[in-house]
């Protein structure tokens, strides 16, 4: 088949499918034939309008698939029918950031002529370092959730963890319950909070250790009934910024606050100075990921102790493509994932 369906978002609130031709494998690249595709909050942003990069535009970042051909040059013994997930946000790897390995700041990976995303088609050829083999007991659609997670793992490696911490993650939706399974990967005590009780089941099923209604009770309160005077960490995950100030109050002395979620322009917090001074608090911000905690996502994934069945709310086959955006904008649920093959392939 030399041609293959791509969903093209043309402008704000109109994708529509296009046969466009196969891309061709060059040297270094790898062709993968695409298999699942969710859809995250940048793919939200974009079909909504409040972002915009270019239209037309190919969307789609979070991709699983099976390798289908092999271009000359390839350092890696990559297979044809190899299962892989690829990491799509392309930086330059020329500007400062990059040569210091803080790619997720890359200047130019918006840039036009820089090839980005493009999940969103029946095939995909990258360069053969954006593609990391998965294991083949790791679901297509859950292995689409290899980039969300590394995002996870960037924000939780900015906290210095270690295994003795007690991690608050405030909010459940899809990135909190993903900070959650890291946890739990490596063991740790992890406590979630939320104002959904339904969501809060699904951290419970996942593992966390307590699962607070924000509704009930101040995080103090929640911590001390847990028999935690104050988190190591905190991660906020959720909007607003009742979240933060949330945050702030369930800390304890010398922990670490992550303002992981992005927050309306102008959420201003305003901070004790000496809540910081006396209790010698570490507040950062975590933004994307690089390609170390892509490779970290892609070991998580493939040790098989993972559990992110529960984070998949929808499964929608391509030609749904528009009912699939719109679904993932209903805040009550998780990832839509995109089935390039028909959802009875899964």
């Amino acid at each position: 088949m030399d041609t293959m369906r791509v969903a093209v978002l043309k402008e704000p609130r109109q994708v529509e499918i296009e046969e466009r031709p196969k891309p061709p494998t060059g040297p270094g690249e790898v062709l993968v034939r695409t298999k699942a595709c969710a859809i995250c909050s940048l793919e939200r942003r974009l079909y909504t309008g409040d972002q915009v990069i270019m239209y037309p535009l190919v969307g789609g970042h979070e991709v699983s698939g099976v390798i289908e051909q092999v271009g000359e040059g390839v350092l890696t013994p990559f297979e044809p029918g190899e299962h892989v997930v690829l990491d799509l946000l392309n930086r330059c790897g020329e500007c400062w950031f990059c040569r210091t390995g803080h790619s997720n700041h890359c200047v130019n990976m918006w840039r036009k002529g820089n090839h980005i995303l493009g999940g969103l088609a029946e095939y995909v050829s990258v360069p053969s370092k954006q593609v990391f083999a998965i294991d083949r007991n790791v679901s297509f659609p859950e292995a689409a959730l290899t980039e969300p997670l590394s995002d996870c793992i960037h924000s939780l490696m900015r906290t210095h963890l270690s295994p003795e911490m007690k991690v608050l993650v405030i909010g459940a939706g899809t990135m909190g319950l993903l900070h959650l399974a890291i946890l739990k990967h490596y063991g740790m005590t992890a406590l979630v909070s939320d104002l959904d009780g339904d969501k809060l089941q699904v951290a419970a099923a996942m593992g966390a250790d307590y699962a607070f209604d924000r509704n009930d009770s101040s995080p103090n309160h929640q911590l001390d009934g847990a028999g935690i005077p104050g988190a190591d960490v905190v991660v906020v995950t959720a909007p607003g910024e009742q979240a933060i100030q949330e945050g702030f109050r369930a800390v304890g002395p010398l922990g670490t606050i992550v303002l992981f979620a992005s927050q309306a322009e102008g959420t201003n917090i305003c901070v004790d100075a000496n809540l910081l001074h006396y209790n010698e608090l570490t507040i950062t911000g975590s933004e994307s990921r690089t390609e170390k905690d892509f490779l970290q996502a892609v070991s998580m994934q493939n040790s098989g102790d993972l559990y992110l069945k529960p984070l998949l709310s929808e499964v929608v086959p391509l030609e749904d493509i528009e009912k699939a955006f719109e679904m993932a904008l209903d805040v009550s649920k998780f990832r839509v994932v995109v089935a390039m093959d028909g959802v009875e392939t899964f």
